[in-house]
C-alpha cells in the first residue's frame, strides 16, 4: 500500500497579508454587517437551498449544450454525466472561474478546481441532490499580457519568466486566439521546459499535458488541462462563448434597472460599513461586444452607454435593443458577470478570491433590481507547497513556512554581513518609482483614450519587470559570493514567496507535475475542509519513497 503523497500544515489565514474585506470574511462567518447584502457561509449547513431559476426546457438545453461542446475534448465519462444530471430538476452548481492562462496559469487556478470539487461533494450529500463542480472559462477575455507567460525555478534556484513568442496585448479575445507550432515557437517552449523541469519519469507527461497544441485556442488549452486533471471528479469546464446567447438576453433585462443608481448604492452600503469599492463602476467597461476578431467595452456614459472612442451614447433601451439582435457578439465585464452567470446555470454556491469578493460586494443592490437572491460566497482555498528540498532548508535555518510567508520573501536581507548591496535596493526602487509616475498619469490619459491608459500600466509594469530582473541578476552574484549559506535563503524565498509575491500567485503546476505527479491533487480534495478558513500548507513526499504521483 502506498504511503501517502502529501502531509497537510494549517497556517492562521492572514499569514499571507489579507486585505480588511478578507479580514472582515474570516472573522467569525457568516458576518455579512462587514459585507452588507453578502452570504458567506460558516458551514455547509448555514448554505440556503438554492431556488430552481431554471425552467425545465432551459436545463434540459443547457445540458445538451454542454454536453455537446465538452465531448469535443473526449473528456472522461463523469464529465458527461455531470453535463447530463444538469438536466434533473434541483440539481445545481458550485462555480468558480479564472481566464485561461499559458501551461495551466498559476497555483491557485488549480486550488480553485479542487476547491469546488470538494465543496460540490459536500452539498451534494447534504442535500441529496446532484451538485457538480463547474469552472468558468472566462474565454472572452483578451489581456493576453496578463496571461502569456508563466515563473519557473530552475535547478539554480533562479526564477525565470517563460513567455510564448508573437504574442501582443491586443483586442482578440483568448477563444480566437490560435496556438501555431511556428510562430508561438511551441516546440521551444518544449525544450526550454525540457530543460528546465525535473528530469524524472513524470516529465514527459507533464510536457503532453501543459504545452498547448497546434491548432489549440488559448481556452481550449485551458479546457482541456482542466478537464484532463479533474475529469474523473466529474469537473465541468465551461467556456463563455458557449453561453453568449443566453447571457445576451439577460444583459438586455439588466441593462435596463438603473444601472447608476444600483452602483451607487452599493458603494454607499460598502463606505457605510467601512469598505471601499473595488471597482470604479462609473468609469469601468460594463459589456464587450465582439466584432472583427477583436472586443470593444462599453461603458456608461452621460444619459446612456458608449463605446470608447465613440461620440454618440445610446438609452438603456436601445442597448437591450442591440444585445437580442445579436446575442451572439456580447459578453458581461467583472461587474456583470456574476449576474449573467447566476441567471443561465443553476449557481449554489461562488467560490472566488479576495479580489473577486471584493466586486461581488458591490452587486447586491443590483441583485435586489433584478429579483435575485444572494448567492453564498466561499474565499477559495489559499496553498503553499513545499518539496523535500524546502523541508531540509527549513531545518537547516530552524524556521517554519510560517516564518517564510510572513517575511515576505526578503528572509535573511538583514544578515549583517551577507546583507545585499544597499544598490539593489535602489535599483528596485527606481524601478518601482517610474511605475508609479506612469500610474498617476493614467487618469489623465484615460481623458484621451481609454485603451492609451491601459497600455501606459502595461508600461510601467514592464519597466519594473526590467529592472527587477537586473536587480536579480546581480543579487544572484551578490549571493553566490555569500556562501553556499546564502543557497537556503534562496531557496526557500524563491520557492515558497517568489518575487515577493505568494507563490500560488506566481508559480504553476507544471513544475511540481514534472516531479511529483498530478495524483496528489486527489488526496488534496479529500484532506481539505469544505469551507477552508486558514491556509494550508502541502508538504510533497519524494513519489520514490512513497510510490504515489501517478
Amino acid at each position: 500500500m502506498n504511503r501517502a503523497a502529501i502531509r497537510l500544515e494549517h497556517l492562521p489565514a492572514d499569514v499571507l497579508g489579507l486585505s480588511p474585506q478578507a479580514s472582515a470574511a474570516l472573522a467569525g462567518r457568516p458576518r455579512t454587517s462587514a459585507l452588507p447584502g453578502m452570504v458567506l457561509p460558516a458551514d455547509v449547513a448555514g448554505f440556503p437551498t438554492p431556488a430552481d431559476r431554471l425552467e425545465d426546457e432551459d436545463r434540459r438545453a443547457l445540458a445538451r449544450l454542454l454536453e455537446r461542446e465538452l465531448r469535443r475534448f473526449s473528456p472522461h465519462d463523469f464529465v458527461l454525466e455531470a453535463a447530463r444530471a444538469l438536466a434533473r430538476p434541483g440539481a445545481a452548481l458550485v462555480v468558480t472561474g479564472q481566464q485561461p492562462a499559458f501551461l495551466g496559469g498559476p497555483l491557485y487556478d488549480v486550488y480553485k478546481a479542487v476547491h469546488v470539487i470538494r465543496l460540490a461533494r459536500a452539498l451534494s450529500e447534504a442535500w441529496r441532490v446532484p451538485v457538480l463542480p463547474a469552472f468558468w472559462n472566462h474565454a472572452d477575455d483578451h489581456d493576453i499580457a496578463e496571461v502569456h507567460h508563466l515563473w519557473l525555478q530552475n535547478a539554480n534556484l533562479d526564477l525565470f519568466k517563460l513567455s510564448l513568442a508573437s504574442m501582443s496585448s491586443g483586442r482578440v479575445p483568448f477563444s480566437e486566439i490560435e496556438f501555431d507550432e511556428d510562430r508561438h515557437r511551441l516546440g521551444a517552449v518544449r525544450e526550454v521546459l525540457r530543460q528546465s523541469l525535473w528530469d524524472g519519469e513524470r516529465r514527459d507527461a507533464a510536457l503532453a499535458l501543459f504545452v498547448p497544441r497546434h491548432g489549440e485556442t488559448f481556452a481550449s488549452a485551458f479546457t482541456r488541462i482542466l478537464l484532463s486533471l479533474f475529469g474523473h471528479h466529474g469537473l465541468l469546464v465551461i467556456e463563455s462563448g458557449w453561453l453568449r446567447g443566453s447571457i445576451s438576453r439577460v444583459l438586455a433585462e439588466v441593462v435596463t434597472l438603473d444601472l447608476p443608481l444600483a452602483w451607487a448604492e452599493g458603494a454607499e452600503r460598502l463606505r457605510a460599513a467601512g469598505q471601499e469599492p473595488a471597482i470604479e463602476a462609473e468609469t469601468a467597461a460594463l459589456l464587450f461586444r465582439h466584432a472583427g476578431g477583436e472586443r470593444r467595452a462599453l461603458r456608461l456614459a452621460p444619459g446612456g452607454f458608449r463605446f470608447d472612442g465613440e461620440p454618440g451614447t445610446r438609452t438603456a433601451a436601445e442597448l437591450a435593443a442591440e444585445l437580442l439582435q445579436e446575442p451572439a457578439a456580447w459578453s458581461p465585464a467583472a461587474l456583470l458577470r456574476p449576474i449573467a452567470q447566476d441567471r443561465v446555470l443553476p449557481v449554489a454556491a461562488y467560490v472566488g478570491g479576495w479580489g473577486e469578493l471584493a466586486y461581488h460586494a458591490q452587486l447586491p443592490p443590483l441583485r435586489e433590481r433584478a429579483g435575485m437572491a444572494a448567492t453564498p460566497f466561499v474565499p477559495r482555498l489559499s496553498a503553499t507547497l513545499v518539496d523535500p528540498e524546502v523541508r531540509v532548508a527549513l531545518e537547516k535555518l530552524e524556521i517554519g513556512v510560517a516564518d517564510v510567508l510572513r517575511a515576505r520573501g526578503r528572509l535573511g536581507e538583514s544578515e549583517g554581513a551577507d546583507e545585499a548591496s544597499p544598490v539593489l535596493e535602489r535599483l528596485r526602487e527606481v524601478g518601482r518609482g517610474a511605475a508609479r509616475e506612469l500610474e498617476e498619469l493614467r487618469e489623465d490619459l484615460a481623458r484621451l483614450d481609454r485603451g492609451l491608459a491601459a497600455q501606459l500600466r502595461r508600461l510601467g509594469e514592464q519597466i519594473r519587470d526590467l529592472v527587477d530582473r537586473l536587480a536579480g541578476k546581480a543579487e544572484r552574484v551578490h549571493a553566490n559570493a555569500c556562501g553556499r549559506g546564502r543557497r537556503h535563503f534562496r531557496r526557500l524565498n524563491h520557492g515558497l514567496f517568489p518575487r515577493g509575491e505568494p507563490q500560488e500567485r506566481v508559480r504553476g503546476l507544471v513544475e511540481f507535475a514534472a516531479r511529483f505527479g498530478t495524483g496528489w491533487l486527489d488526496e488534496l480534495i479529500e484532506e481539505i475542509e469544505p469551507l477552508p478558513t486558514e491556509h494550508v500548507v502541502i508538504h510533497l513526499e519524494d513519489p520514490r519513497k512513497t510510490g504515489a504521483g501517478e
